[in-house]
């Protein structure tokens, strides 16, 4: 069976996805498209504006075929931890080829950059930039520029996952074929709304707004956003967080350093300025340095918030499951669950699933992790749903005939 994979967020879907999903099917070809999506908190280090299951949902009525989720505590952490999470959930369905957006098509550089990113004398060069006090962006592209020609450009945001994308398959020993889909319209972060296709920044700035009527959304995604709104009264954003962010810090204190990229003395500054602002974006930029950029420290707040320490991520890294969690799906998916079942593949549709092969849940590093994250995910909203992680099981979508 040919499947394609993607990775995605979808915080929340848009026409640009479904776009994007139709592009990966026309190029690739494949009998069926199996995305792996960030739960309930993404790499962005926020929760997502709606829940995971609800985002599930719009993507099988937008192109896929099957969602699983990217665990915890991968989905909001760095370019290159999110991707190489992302790729190893993904290679559990044997997928034969993997399609993304990006802002160059040219997909022989790209393979030219991931292949030289890995090599040992690249980190050494990035290290000596960095010691000249640029930001890390600019060390990176520096460093490559040592070692190959290439054009600024493909350190665009979609073309810096797309290469961390193919330098995990290469990490994996993983043979595939790469159809990149190039993005039309709005760039990354742009936040204003023009054009065919809105950037999910600048969605997502209108629906906190509580203007999303003339958004590009598709009719399923518009619905699940009103849905929720309706249902919690509100959609989750790191600032309906930030008293209990506080009480994290104060109750961490000197345990901050235990925290996941919390270092350097970090947890020092984060200490010294708890209590100060009413708000996340001013607690950041009262942290913010080369060494820290803004989108580092959301994350670092997110994984203080969560409590996802370094011995976490290393023991998660180390352990992999032989199992994937399953968000949603249609009759092709069910295809793709057969397909990776008979090659070992174990799959979590509901709660009960784990006792089906024999795992214990609670005892899973992985499951636990997102419980609590799940929990916490709820806290500020109202109708809380406590314990969801027991409680809501994947979703099917009849194929339309």
């Amino acid at each position: 069976m040919k499947i394609t994979g993607v990775v995605a967020e979808y915080n929340p879907f848009h026409a640009g996805h479904e776009y994007q999903l139709k592009k990966a099917r026309e190029l690739s070809g494949c009998d069926g498209i199996a995305v792996v999506m960030s739960g309930n908190y993404v790499q962005r280090g926020e929760p997502a504006i709606i829940d995971k299951f609800k985002r599930a949902e719009c993507a099988i009525l937008g192109g896929a075929d099957i969602v699983i989720e990217l665990p915890m505590p991968f989905s909001c952490q760095n370019a290159e931890l999110f991707s190489f999470a992302a790729i190893r959930e993904l290679s559990k369905l044997h997928i034969s080829s993997l399609s993304f957006g990006c802002e160059n098509e040219n997909i022989e550089i790209l393979k030219k950059i991931a292949a030289v990113q890995l090599l040992p004398e690249f980190n050494n060069l990035v290290k000596k930039e960095i010691k000249k006090g640029i930001s890390y962006g600019k060390a990176l592209s520096n460093a490559l520029g040592l070692l190959i020609d290439h054009e600024e450009t493909v350190f665009s945001p979609n073309n810096v996952l797309g290469i961390e994308y193919i330098k995990s398959a290469m990490k994996l020993n993983l043979n595939l074929h790469y159809y990149p889909v190039k993005r039309l319209g709005m760039k990354y972060n742009d936040t204003e709304i023009s054009g065919d296709f809105h950037s999910a920044t600048a969605i997502r700035k209108h629906i906190l707004e509580g203007n999303y009527e003339d958004l590009k959304l598709t009719e399923k995604s518009l619905k699940s956003i009103e849905e929720f709104k309706k249902e919690h009264k509100k959609f989750n954003t790191l600032d309906n967080y930030i008293d209990y962010l506080y009480y994290k810090i104060i109750d961490l204190g000197n345990n901050l350093g235990e925290i996941y990229e919390v270092k350097e003395g970090l947890e020092n500054k984060i200490l010294a300025n708890v209590f100060k602002y009413s708000n996340v974006n001013d607690f950041i930029m009262s942290l913010k340095s080369k060494r820290y950029p803004y989108s580092k420290l959301r994350r670092c707040l997110l994984n203080i918030l969560l409590t996802i320490n370094k011995s976490d991520v290393k023991e998660i890294l180390s352990t992999p499951a032989d199992y994937v969690k399953v968000l949603a799906f249609n009759d092709t998916g069910r295809k793709i669950i057969k397909h990776a079942s008979q090659k070992g593949t174990k799959i979590i549709n509901r709660y009960s699933d784990y006792k089906k092969y024999s795992l214990m849940p609670e005892k899973l590093p992985v499951f636990t992790l997102t419980k609590r994250a799940s929990d916490i995910y709820y806290l500020p909203l109202e109708n809380r749903k406590i314990n969801s992680e027991y409680t809501e099981n994947a979703v099917y979508v009849k194929t339309q005939s």
